[in-house]
């Protein structure tokens, strides 16, 4: 007897494992998509002056009283006028000052021009910046191989 029941159990019990048949859970309604998360939006203002500010960084650390300009330029630009922005105070207590304009005589055929039009255009910029005029002096250098702008205090 005790055979038989084993043989129904054992029977009941692969009956039960050879349905195809799965079982499902019942249908529920459809469980909406977790938000993805929101990408950081970039600031393209906040990067250009975080670049800005690291050139300023990079100019004044090289030589603070140097504004350096591209080789075929006397155009003043944001990392000039920031570099001396960020010295201005100095520049405004300073009873005189000398602005040297460089530009080597090998890399422009009028390089005293350029050297002037260099000079012109950082001492137009400290005036307008409060700087008075009486105190910038102008002076150009065609020897050294240079091409920038020296602001010294005399």
């Amino acid at each position: 007897m005790k055979r038989i029941l084993l043989c129904c159990l054992a029977a009941l019990a692969l009956s039960a494992c050879s349905s195809s048949k799965v079982p499902q859970a019942p249908a529920s309604a459809p469980v909406a998509a977790a938000p993805l998360a929101a990408k950081p939006v970039v600031d393209s203002a906040a990067l250009a002056k975080a670049a800005l500010d690291k050139k300023i960084d990079a100019n004044i650390a090289a030589n603070p009283d140097f504004v350096p300009f591209a080789a075929a330029s006397h155009e003043l630009d944001e990392v000039g006028k920031g570099q001396i922005q960020r010295q201005l105070a100095s520049y405004q207590s300073d009873k005189k000052l000398i602005v040297r304009g460089y530009c080597h005589r090998g890399s422009s055929s009028n390089a005293r021009a350029m050297a002037h039009a260099r000079a012109v255009a950082v001492k137009q910029f400290l005036v307008a910046s409060g700087v008075p005029a009486k105190h910038i002096s102008l002076r150009i250098n065609t020897d050294k191989d240079a091409q920038g702008v020296q602001i010294a205090s005399k």
